[in-house]
């Protein structure tokens, strides 16, 4: 590290955001003396994001590199940081993509030759989808393989939807191939044996837990409709249940008298965190098909630790029309852009064609590998592919901004979930949790 250049860069820093330049390197000198380089260059990053002025901002980012150009964590840092080359920010200007593309790209060229070349490939492989460019995102998500960080999978699987490459790719852990038309035919003509579904007001509450989850969330969410005299028939779809389970259930049936709640049962042979979770929360994905068939109703499927602020019916009701209805983070990859907290499929064609094809996506990727967020992965895919296949035929709809937004507000949405808030500190889905277990006397 040039020690004379890195002085300039934190007394430069200090001056931007109107700070103390002696406080500054003191501060500095003590996270090097930690020897954590990423904490350095991540604090040195972040700094740097916070200036307002953009010609200084990347005055001072290059005035860092120069310190220790051949350094790819460097470049990553700020990359990260200033471009946040990982996960996706709603709707950001879309010169912030370019900027991470063009830092890491000089990583390519300069740095050393090291392990961090792969991670610097896949935030390329991120960057390029968000810049609209599948085909350098492919080329870039390829060059990744052999990431230690398995999420380049949903980078690379994202250039290949957006090219319509719906294929078994033997890099690709994701299976796109159930998209192909072939696929997707089988799709439409086993959905055509039960047709038509007439449009129906009724609802059921579709969710899947495993016995951890169904303890931890099921009461307050069921009170909670309860409370609200919500008409919808709650469904849980339980995975290794016991009889503490058994017991709960027998505890709310008593507390909730004839709200109609139904529980159905898996046992799914355990076989680690990364196989487990990933089957947990898209369970309820592969049941829900058949859910829209039995109870003849609208299937709302649902996040366990989602509380409501009025009536799911009635959020529904009120919603845009549409066959499909979920959220649209715009900005955000397809692997998080529709949520899968709070998803309405309507009880029709399109509702349950959409329904199959999503089912029909996860048992064909999970013959192969099992990836966190492979649901929502299933509902992108599903509901963009079903919405070619049948056009006039289907609409999908976005939730208004008041149900689910991305982001906190100034006033609380419609619907509190503990995946966006926080489900153990202080927040308000947690406080409305303990409150209604309270006053139910659970």
């Amino acid at each position: 590290m040039d020690r004379h250049r890195f002085q300039q860069v934190v007394d430069g820093i200090a001056a931007a955001l109107g700070g103390d330049p002696a406080s500054f390197q003191l501060n500095f000198r003590i996270i090097e003396a930690g020897g954590d380089r990423r904490q350095l260059y991540t604090v040195l990053a972040l700094l740097i994001g916070q200036i307002g002025d953009e010609a200084e901002k990347w005055r001072l980012a290059d005035a860092l590199i120069d310190c220790r150009p051949d350094d790819g964590e460097l470049y990553l840092a700020l990359a990260d940081r200033m471009a946040f080359a990982g996960m996706g920010v709603l709707q950001r200007d879309p010169g912030i993509p370019r900027q991470g593309i063009a830092l890491l790209h000089r990583a390519l060229e300069h740095a050393a030759p090291s392990p961090l070349r792969l991670q610097i490939h896949a935030n390329l492989s991120f960057l390029y989808n968000e810049a609209g460019c599948p085909e350098l995102a492919e080329t870039h998500g390829r060059a990744a393989a052999g990431s230690q960080n398995v999420i380049f999978h949903l980078w690379l699987a994202e250039a290949l939807f957006r090219q319509g490459k719906y294929v078994r790719d033997g890099l690709c852990a994701i299976d796109l191939s159930s998209l192909a038309l072939r696929r997707a035919a089988w799709v439409l003509a086993k959905a055509d044996e039960v047709l038509p579904l007439p449009r129906t007001e009724a609802s059921v509450l579709l969710v899947s837990v495993d016995a951890a989850y169904f303890k931890r969330y099921a009461a307050a969410q069921i009170l909670n409709l309860h409370e609200l005299g919500s008409a919808v028939t709650v469904h849980y779809h339980i995975i290794n249940g016991d009889d503490e389970v058994d017991r709960l259930i027998g505890r709310l049936r008593e507390a909730v008298g004839t709200m109609p709640l139904v529980f159905t049962h898996e046992t799914w042979a355990l076989r680690g965190d990364a196989f487990d979770k990933p089957h947990y929360a898209s369970s309820r994905f592969l049941v829900a098909p058949e859910a829209m068939l039995r109870h003849k109703a609208n299937v709302i499927v649902c996040d366990a630790d989602v509380l409501f602020r009025e009536k799911p019916e009635d959020i529904v009701r009120a919603a845009a029309d549409g066959d499909v209805l979920h959220t649209d983070y715009r900005g955000e990859p397809l692997c998080s852009r529709y949520n899968a907290s709070f998803v309405c499929f309507r009880h029709g064609p399109a509702g349950y064609l959409t329904l199959l094809m999503i089912a029909d996506f996860l048992r064909t990727n999970f013959e192969r590998f099992y990836l966190w967020m492979i649901d929502q992965v299933a509902l992108f895919v599903c509901v963009q592919r079903a919405a070619q296949l049948l056009g006039s035929e289907m609409t999908h709809a976005v939730w208004p901004d008041a149900v689910l937004p991305a982001r906190p507000g100034d006033e609380l949405p419609l619907i509190l979930t503990g995946a966006l808030s926080g489900k153990h500190g202080n927040s308000p889905y947690s406080e409305k949790r303990d409150d209604i277990l309270r006053a139910n006397g659970f």
